[in-house]
């Protein structure tokens, strides 16, 4: 954290970050939806994000769900998506999975018989399904936990404002640091410009690292006064607030009418799209490797009363997440 916040000239702020990102939860008095606590992950093992429903699974994938813990795979103990790999389940061979059920908290033997899919383009050899370590996923503070989280890439189609679309399994294959902000109140907008020079200051060790930052402008339900910008207005709110010495960030916004096209608003996980479960601006959206989401939080989150950061909450927010990203497995 220290070269962190000297990198983004913040070395002041050091001494409300003594926490840990993990324990540090902030003051709020309200806590959010948690969607994956650290209960449900405290059997261990890989937490299952996502049953591929296109996927060639013969046998046994029936018999599990999101939210499962698989503890074993053919009598060796699992505790990350490498092991996962590593222990080549999809096959065609029979694999015996030591399994915890997250609805009967009981612990049961599934066997697996599955094969790579194609049937979820561009990917030529999708998984049965998706899994994280659970310890991993369990690294993220609660208020980090918003419904997103620990799911696959959802639906989306996203406009780079230089041009080309990016859909929610376009996505997946690199970590991924989204923010998705809007324009409705001067105070959103204000936050926007706030993230945009933290951001600014971190990118390139966030590229550094494998991790690509978007900076997305999208009208969220509940703004019904301002409409979204376009991209020239997106350019000109960059260059009056950004930080000129340093590269931009690539900006990118929701389709308009014109672009919109069904068919490219696809993901990983079926219909569900990103947007129907965004609530607040900023919300801030990490995807590791793999498309699942191991970070999404909505709005500013309230620092620690005893922190120095007490002033800057809307720094406080981004650094707190752009430090996770650069921890990121």
């Amino acid at each position: 954290m220290k070269r962190l916040l000297s990198a983004l000239g913040l070395v002041s702020l050091l001494a409300g970050t003594a926490a840990s990102i993990s324990a540090c939860d902030g003051g709020t008095t309200t806590p959010p939806t948690v969607a994956v606590t650290s209960e449900e992950l405290a059997q261990g093992g890989v937490y299952v994000a996502y049953i591929n429903k296109s996927g060639k699974c013969s046998k046994g994938c029936d018999q599990l769900a999101k939210g499962d813990l698989i503890l074993e795979v053919n009598g060796e103990a699992v505790s990350s998506a490498k092991d996962m790999r590593n222990s080549k389940i999809a096959t065609g061979e029979a694999v015996k999975l030591k399994v915890y059920k997250h609805d009967s908290k009981e612990t049961k033997e599934v066997e697996l018989v599955a094969e790579p899919s194609d049937k979820l383009p561009p990917f030529k050899d999708a998984p049965p399904f998706w899994t994280v370590g659970a310890a991993e996923l369990d690294k993220a503070p609660e208020w980090a936990r918003r419904a997103h989280f620990g799911h696959v890439s959802p639906s989306t189609m996203l406009v780079s404002a230089d041009g080309g679309i990016l859909s929610g399994r376009d996505l997946v294959g690199k970590k991924r640091l989204i923010v998705f902000w809007d324009i409705s109140t001067r105070e959103e907008q204000a936050q926007a410009a706030d993230i945009m020079g933290v951001l600014q200051k971190a990118q390139a060790d966030l590229n550094a690292r494998g991790i690509d930052v978007m900076f997305a402008q999208i009208q969220f339900p509940s703004n019904i006064r301002q409409a979204p910008w376009n991209d020239s207005a997106l350019r000109d709110f960059q260059a009056t607030n950004g930080i000129k010495e340093l590269p931009p960030l690539p900006l990118y916004r929701f389709p308009n009418a014109t672009e919109y096209n069904a068919a490219k608003e696809v993901g990983m996980e079926g219909s569900t799209t990103y947007i129907q479960y965004l609530r607040e601006p900023p919300a801030i959206v990490i995807l590791d490797e793999t498309g699942i989401v191991r970070w999404h939080s909505e709005g500013i989150q309230t620092p620690p009363s005893d922190s120095q950061l007490a002033s800057v909450p809307n720094q406080y927010t981004i650094i707190q997440a752009v430090e996770f990203a650069l921890d990121l497995k």
